[in-house]
């Protein structure tokens, strides 16, 4: 990357969909083994990061949300359960407890949409559970007619979104109309969440940061929705994740942050202790940090 130890970076095109931290350098390591890689959703923010005061909760309140029902009136169906969630749920809401800090976690039956939108502010939103796109082309010509009173057919921010409790019963009804009932977040729904003063968003999803590319405007998503409503600093995932694998980075980057305050030279330095165990990118690289602490 050059003599630049530290590049400030608004990623456009293709480079929303890789991890330039996973990228194999000539010394046989990887560019997060040479270089700061900080990536902004505007290079403005750097500008206004400086500039602006803006409140933070201080309150070291955590809201916690893992392994969702996602059918309640349905036995079962095509999305997997994630009982893997519900332990680093666990995990993380005693760690931080013995840190001092006050916990909400919801699992099961309890993780739905509803619950989120009650949000107030907290510390750490963080959420572990499967997220979604559905590209424009996707959607059949019966079902955009239909669509075309909402405008959801073009709109990328009713086409991705968070899956809940009771959302494969949601997705039984309906392939398109996400906002119908409860069940399914979609990122124009978490545009309007109360995190104004929230200085990390954790989502510990599957291919959350995943979005229609806009040529200048970067990713129209989670990621764009999260920082409208105000968080300040975005974990997310750029594809599938292995459960364990993401339980141990979550637990490590927690622990870290929680030692020594700083939350970008902890999830670093969690993704360089989780390779010890997984040295292959597709572990420790799909989670990336958007936001200037």
């Amino acid at each position: 990357m050059g003599a630049y130890t530290t590049i400030y970076l608004t990623a456009d095109g293709v480079y929303n969909q890789i991890n330039l931290e996973a990228i194999p350098t000539d010394d046989g390591k990887y560019v997060i083994d040479n270089s700061n890689i900080v990536l902004v959703s505007n290079t403005k923010d750097i500008w206004t990061s400086k500039t602006r005061t803006r409140a933070v909760q201080t309150e070291k309140r955590a809201s916690m949300f893992g392994n969702p029902d996602f059918y309640l009136t349905a036995s079962a169906g095509s999305i997997n359960a994630l009982p893997g969630t519900e332990v680093e749920v666990n995990e993380l809401r005693n760690l931080l407890r013995t840190e001092g800090w006050t916990t909400s976690s919801y699992t099961e039956e309890s993780a739905s949409e509803d619950e989120i939108k009650k949000l107030d502010n907290p510390k750490v939103f963080h959420i572990a559970t499967h997220g979604f796109f559905t590209p424009a082309d996707n959607i059949k010509e019966e079902d955009r007619l239909v669509q075309s009173e909402s405008g959801a057919a073009k709109n990328p921010l009713l086409r991705t979104g968070l899956l809940l409790t009771g959302a494969g019963d949601l997705l039984n009804e309906t392939k398109f109309n996400y906002n119908a009932k409860s069940g399914i977040l979609t990122a124009y729904e978490a545009m309007n969440l109360n995190l104004d003063q929230t200085e990390l968003v954790v989502l510990s999803a599957c291919e959350t940061g995943l979005g229609e590319l806009a040529v200048g405007e970067g990713v129209y998503g989670l990621q764009r929705a999260f920082l409208v409503a105000g968080a300040k600093v975005l974990i997310m995932s750029m594809f599938k994740v292995d459960d364990e694998a993401t339980q141990k980075l979550m637990t490590t980057f927690y622990r870290k942050w929680q030692d020594t305050g700083r939350m970008r030279e902890s999830f670093v330095s969690a993704k360089k202790e989780l390779r010890n165990e997984y040295q292959d990118p597709i572990y420790w690289g799909a989670f990336i940090m958007i936001g200037i602490e």
